[in-house]
């Protein structure tokens, strides 16, 4: 398959999940006949054209330099008796599964893979859980003790999965993994609107605690604070998360 087809393929395949060709050509501006035309093999678009519906679908562009894909391939181990014979007569499928690096949360939030000396441990996760599918760039990090922002949604030790390659902060109010401006600035986990005001963009982090007073929302300006950078303001989409049901 070449890549013309590849990138075909794959926006194809996307477009079903963002609404189809109408949807996606509203939220990219290009237009739906160039989008149909392309989706159909009988033209092929400009690159910036593209591009562009490349970005509105969260898209990323990987060179052979640039190892993303932070998950590992599952090996399952049967445990053995002292004669040498396994426990259990089934072991799961491994294909079903991936590991996924656990890391703090200044880790996590760095580019390409998780250095192995600051992998925490691994995660277990299916495969085939919709939210988690056809995701590689993904890493999971332990909401820290004390941090109570999130409260009842997460609580201090849940554990989240965040994916990277996913920081389009669509549709409003979605859960991100998210950066205050300046270079040493924590992350968080909050919940992300985006708004327009005066021809800049404003980019407002809320937690879910009810206490406003000690949680009150923050609200930046994409351009002054990041440099008009997303990707300095957002990590990635929180996808998954485990949490301790007796705290609900």
């Amino acid at each position: 398959m070449n890549l013309v087809e590849k990138v075909r393929q794959g926006i194809s395949r996307m477009a079903r999940e963002h609404g189809g060709p109408s949807s996606l050509a509203e939220k990219s501006g290009v237009g739906q006949p160039n989008i149909s035309k392309f989706l159909s093999g009988k033209a092929v678009p400009r690159f910036d054209t593209v591009a562009r519906i490349l970005e509105t679908l969260g898209a990323r562009i990987l060179f052979p330099d640039e190892e993303r894909d932070t998950t590992k391939p599952v090996v399952f181990v049967g445990a053995r008796r002292s004669g040498g014979a396994a426990e259990g007569a089934g072991q799961p499928d491994p294909e079903n599964y991936m590991a996924i690096p656990l890391a703090q949360g200044q880790v996590a939030a760095g580019p390409g893979l998780i250095p192995e000396d600051a992998v925490r441990g691994w995660v277990l996760a299916m495969k085939d859980q919709s939210s988690i599918r056809y995701r590689t760039n993904l890493v999971a990090l332990e909401i820290g003790r004390g941090q109570e922002s999130m409260v009842p949604t997460l609580h201090p030790l849940d554990i989240v999965l965040v994916d990277r390659d996913d920081f389009r902060p669509e549709p409003d109010g979605s859960i991100f993994l998210v950066r205050e401006p300046g270079p040493d600035a924590e992350v968080s986990v909050k919940r992300v609107y985006t708004s327009r005001r005066d021809g800049q963009t404003l980019v407002t982090f809320i937690s879910d605690n009810p206490d406003k007073r000690s949680f009150p929302p923050r609200v930046y300006n994409l351009e002054a604070d990041y440099q008009g950078d997303l990707r300095r303001a957002i990590i990635g989409r929180v996808v998954w998360a485990w949490s301790d049901m007796t705290r609900k």
